[in-house]
């Protein structure tokens, strides 16, 4: 009888072990996709920055899809998708990160814009995908865009998590 107890007390306590385990994983699962999303919120509001400064594009054709202004540019921008799309781990055909065009691979010839390109699934980041989002803070004020990005992230749990991250873009120039 007392072996009977004593096999139970063991068993109770290795099944409590287990549980602490399966929770602990659970968190540090989850711990590394919120460090992905920072870093992703962060790395996405720096190439946007980069483009202004680097002068790749215009103050005003940093914009979603149906807020670019291309008037008098020497390179057209289709500009930032207004929805989630999946994250690539390249830029694509127009070398800027997180357009539509992303997951676009340029085929055999290595050459964009010809017959052989094609979607690249094997491209996206498994489990995040990326909103940018464009605004003006104060609509009599076109110098200052707020910049919104946003991070979904598939947790552990199966559940959907999201991140999100926010800057200010001014029409000036860095050196």
């Amino acid at each position: 009888m007392e072996v009977i107890i004593a096999i139970f007390i063991v068993t109770i306590s290795l099944l409590g072990t287990a549980a602490a385990i399966t929770n602990a994983l659970q968190y540090a699962a989850l711990s590394r996709s919120v460090s992905t999303s920072k870093n992703l919120v962060v790395t996405t509001l720096e190439n946007i920055e980069s483009l202004r400064n680097s002068r790749r594009l215009k103050f005003k054709q940093i914009a979603n899809v149906a807020d670019v202004d291309n008037n008098d540019v020497d390179r057209t921008f289709s500009g930032f998708p207004p929805g989630f799309i999946d994250i690539s781990t390249q830029p694509g055909p127009d070398g800027v990160v997180g357009t539509a065009d992303d997951l676009i691979s340029p085929g055999p010839d290595n050459v964009y814009g010809t017959a052989d390109d094609f979607s690249n699934p094997a491209l996206a980041v498994g489990g995040f995908s990326r909103q940018i989002l464009i605004t003006f803070p104060d609509i009599n004020d076109r110098t200052i865009k707020r910049v919104e990005v946003r991070i979904r992230y598939l947790a552990a749990t199966g559940t959907v998590g999201q991140l999100s991250g926010v800057a200010f873009l001014n029409d000036e120039v860095r050196r």
